[in-house]
């Protein structure tokens, strides 16, 4: 008698099994959701770092002008100022947190292991929801707020349906656009808005430092003791100007793998007939490659 499957196997059950062995091979689905979860990590301080910088920058300002100063004061003039970048921050942070639970859906999605950065992979935050509440702004006006809504609710559709779902080309067409604005908005924001005003603060600060080298100028040694406050506050001054360089190459390099970022998708789309047997894909390597490169000029310091 010829074997049959064990009955207690539902069809569905088997079907299912097929699945999961399918979304297990999508190696490259796991490894650009791993690392553009990654990239979305590092846009984060940028959403508050506008309003800090702006804050640093009225500190600065008011350090070198005229007349009494309070520094409690001066914070809280240098806070109230800035206050409307503050708020501008909330809605630049939910661009990112849409990027970051797509990213997420779909590296979960693929069933596998990505090969870099799978640890800061975690659960969806739930950004579609915070979206829906949010009204437009110049730089994020309804038709990209619209855009992060899209594949935040593409994000919490996949991790919902993920036991029953495997990832298809269509998906990845249909958020595609969606994807290419919420990048591309994340990007100006980072590479001009914020960029600019991280280049005003360290204009500023520049500005200082040279004003403190003047003064610490002792011609003899009994003027020495006199200068001491003006040489020690240059080391905090320079510790300033070095934090904030490091933050404008941080942004540049954010904006650059951006364009990465929206190139591996749609190599994801283009192979996607082949990616079950793929360990790699040659722009989603590359798009890695340069996630993994910010990490390391961060660590180096």
């Amino acid at each position: 008698m010829p074997n049959r499957p064990n009955a207690t196997w539902p069809l569905a059950a088997i079907a299912l099994s097929l699945l999961a062995g399918c979304a297990a091979q999508m190696q490259p689905v796991a490894d650009f959701g791993a690392a553009a979860n990654h990239l979305a990590t590092v846009y984060q301080p940028f959403a508050s770092g506008m309003a800090t910088s702006c804050e640093q920058r009225e500190r600065y300002v008011a350090l070198g002008n005229p007349g009494a100063f309070d520094d409690a004061v001066s914070q809280r003039g240098a806070a109230a100022k800035c206050q409307a970048l503050k708020e501008a921050g909330v809605t630049a942070a939910l661009f990112g947190q849409a990027l970051a639970d797509y990213a997420t859906a779909l590296a979960k999605v693929s069933g596998a292991k990505a090969t870099a950065f799978d640890s800061d992979l975690r659960g969806v935050s739930g950004a579609a929801a915070k979206l829906a509440t949010r009204d437009g702004t110049p730089l994020f006006d309804s038709s990209k707020l619209s855009a992060a809504s899209k594949i935040a609710r593409a994000a919490a559709a996949l991790v919902l349906e993920a036991k029953i779902q495997v990832l298809t080309r269509a998906t990845l067409q249909d958020n595609q656009d969606a994807l290419r604005i919420v990048v591309e908005a994340m990007k100006t924001y980072a590479d001009k808005v914020y960029a600019g005003q991280l280049t005003d603060t360290r204009d500023i600060m520049t500005s200082e430092l040279g004003r403190l080298v003047v003064a610490s100028n002792a011609p003899t040694q009994a003027d020495v003791e006199g200068r001491l406050p003006w040489r020690f506050a240059q080391t905090a001054t320079r510790a300033d100007i070095a934090a904030n360089e490091l933050e404008a190459r941080r942004v540049h390099a954010f904006a650059k793998t951006a364009d990465a970022l929206l190139a591996a998708h749609a190599d994801l789309i283009d192979n996607f007939d082949k990616i079950g047997g793929a360990r790699r894909l040659e722009l989603v390597a590359a798009f890695v490659a340069q996630v993994q490169a910010i990490n390391d000029d961060a660590a180096a310091l």
